[in-house]
């Protein structure tokens, strides 16, 4: 038989949490003893999507392609989000995984929409809350789990969570039940969401925690009843941390009131020379074909000479890619002073006060540099793992090499190095 991995990610679980999860009933017994990597760190921006697949791959975005959590569209209120596989351009742990004969699954793992896994539940979700996620979801998963997502598909409530956790709880411990997969991956959102809500820290994040090991709890059984608990690796990774967030800043405004960014009466972009897609703690500034790049510099660099407890750093495309690792269509990035985010508005207040109506906005967030912030973890327990290990400080992108360790493989071309915690 081959090995057995469960890798599961809590997303925005950070080190400081393991206290908390070494006393909860299912995550005990594992991280209690478990080899503990603390203070992983991420990649920029600290974003869902583009962590994750650093996570995957083993490499940063310039090259697997994944920067944003979402696409720009600047008229859309709700963006669709990089969901598709098929948009990372380098090998996953999937393609080695499948290439050495090994079944794989993954559950609402980010950007896994038409992956390559045997078994598939997409994170993915219908334009509105109205909308039948059928389709879509039918279009994104892959075709072995059709029924699971049937019995499932009820327990969804568009893209809201702690609904999308229990879809992603039930779809896994069935797929375990099911067909037993070698390596397979799950993702549940619940404490970023509370983050996102309450702040990085309080009883309502605990209470998420107990919530997601409950979740655990059942994917633990269903490997029990299959007699796999004993013979299975458990991973336990966060993507990022938060922080929280002190108000808004409107760069998108002060764009607006240059003549950068023109509207139609109905407050409707309908061109820009200069935009700011908000990464949260960061922005993307992209340049319309009739911008002068050097005229863009300036015009940011006297934004962060007014605003500088607003603005902390800006960035040319090339400075990024040499010093962060991240590439894509913008042409300048920005990092926002500490516990300030950027927001969307092009009228009315530069600064605003945070709200809820989006993750970018809310009391607590991220996409800050890696160097900010709570840092995650990256604990491993089982039969393969070096138990007892502890390692302070490690790299996102050292996780994929070192879970295919696990089996012997070895990925190329990558950034990360397996860390020294695999028997």
């Amino acid at each position: 038989m081959n090995k057995k991995t469960l890798v599961i990610s809590i997303d925005a679980l950070i080190s400081d949490d393991i206290p908390l999860l070494e006393t909860l009933p299912n995550l005990g017994p594992i991280v209690k003893g478990a080899a503990q990597v603390r203070d992983i760190e991420c990649i920029y921006p600290t974003l869902t999507y583009p962590c994750h697949v650093s996570i995957m791959t083993g490499c940063y975005p310039d090259k697997h392609g994944i920067v944003h959590n979402e696409r720009l569209q600047v008229n859309v209120p709700k963006p669709q989000w990089n969901w598709w596989y098929k948009d990372i351009r380098v090998k996953t742990m999937l393609d080695y995984a499948k290439a050495a004969g090994l079944s794989t699954a993954t559950v609402t793992w980010p950007v896994m929409a038409g992956s390559a896994a045997d078994y598939n539940i997409a994170e993915i979700w219908a334009p509105t809350i109205h909308d039948d996620p059928t389709d879509i979801c039918t279009q994104a998963n892959s075709p072995a789990v059709a029924e699971i997502f049937e019995r499932n598909k009820g327990r969804l409530k568009w893209m809201l969570t702690p609904e999308f956790d229990n879809y992603a709880e039930h779809c896994g411990a069935e797929i375990i039940e099911t067909f037993q997969p070698d390596l397979m991956f799950i993702h549940f959102s619940y404490v970023d969401h509370q983050r996102h809500q309450n702040g990085v820290k309080g009883e309502k994040v605990n209470e998420a925690l107990r919530f997601v090991d409950g979740k655990i709890g059942t994917l633990i059984a269903a490997l029990n009843r299959q007699n796999l608990l004993d013979k299975t690796n458990i991973v336990i990774l966060g993507d990022h941390g938060q922080i929280n967030v002190s108000h808004l800043f409107n760069l998108n405004k002060l764009f607006y009131d240059r003549g950068l960014i023109d509207v139609d009466e109905q407050g409707k972009i309908t061109g820009w020379r200069m935009y700011a897609q908000s990464c949260a703690f960061s922005a993307h500034i992209h340049l319309g074909p009739a911008m002068d790049r050097n005229e863009a510099a300036a015009i940011l660099k006297e934004i962060q000479q007014t605003y500088p407890q607003e603005i902390e750093k800006v960035w040319t495309a090339e400075e990024a890619l040499a010093q962060w690792h991240m590439k894509g269509d913008f042409e300048f990035v920005v990092e926002a002073a500490t516990s300030v985010s950027f927001g969307k508005n092009l009228t009315g207040d530069l600064i605003e006060s945070v709200d809820s109506s989006d993750y970018k906005f809310s009391v607590a967030t991220h996409g800050h540099l890696p160097t900010k912030g709570d840092q995650p973890p990256f604990i491993l327990s089982g039969p393969d793992i070096k138990m007892g290990v502890q390692i302070q400080g490690a790299k996102l992108v050292d996780e994929a090499p070192t879970i295919m360790k696990i089996y012997g493989i070895v990925m190329e071309d990558i950034d990360g190095h397996p860390l020294d915690v695999v028997r």
